[in-house]
């Protein structure tokens, strides 16, 4: 009983942490302002991070690298094809960003959910060097998948023999990112548009 308290104050620290930092930034949020927001004290908060860098960096590693770790956003089966991986983005990238709404929450707008959650991106850029190189690893890691079913499509006959995996690869992955970006200065991410511009690639590279 005493491991699943301790569990749940973690995660329940962490939940608030992420919300407070991402919507306040991390120079914006203070050990007391955590304090007041969860009920712990101090030494409680410290039991579970040494600072408040380091809980930063442990509410970034759950919320962010785990979440955005291309293995755990989508299944897919060894030979599905570009047009079923497409879609099966889609829909990751539409879970992804409900459970970032939710645990944020649903009275905060989804363009300020994005927005915020870029902003938090960048910070850890600044602030987790270390970090931000396993994100980079993340999105290399994503990047091989997306050349892998590419490279199969090109050998069963779904796309046309004269495509290019890494170039189509990375032209899909920057729809993604640059869809990220764009959408957060206007209504949040759109997944449905993202599928619709990744679908409209796919119509001009796929086998006649």
């Amino acid at each position: 009983m005493q491991d699943m308290s301790r569990k749940s104050h973690k995660r329940e620290l962490f939940r608030v942490a992420f919300k407070m930092f991402i919507l306040k930034s991390f120079d914006g949020v203070s050990i007391p302002d955590i304090e007041k927001a969860t009920g712990f004290t101090r030494g409680t908060i410290f039991h579970y991070a040494d600072t408040k860098l380091d809980l930063f960096r442990q509410v970034v590693e759950y919320y962010v690298l785990e979440r955005q770790d291309i293995e755990r956003k989508i299944q897919v089966a060894d030979d599905c094809t570009l047009r079923q991986f497409i879609d099966t983005y889609a829909k990751g990238v539409e879970r992804t960003m409900e459970a970032l709404h939710e645990i944020v929450g649903m009275d905060v707008p989804m363009r300020d959910c994005s927005r915020a959650y870029l902003n938090m991106m960048s910070q850890m850029s600044v602030l987790l060097p270390e970090i931000h190189k396993t994100f980079l690893n993340a999105m290399a890691k994503e990047e091989r998948l997306w050349i892998e079913v590419i490279g199969r499509g090109v050998e069963s006959g779904e796309l046309q023999n004269d495509v290019q995996p890494t170039i189509l690869a990375k032209i899909m992955m920057s729809l993604f990112y640059g869809r990220a970006f764009q959408d957060s200065l206007i209504d949040g991410m759109d997944p449905k548009l993202l599928k619709e511009e990744m679908l409209a690639v796919y119509e001009r590279v796929k086998k006649r």
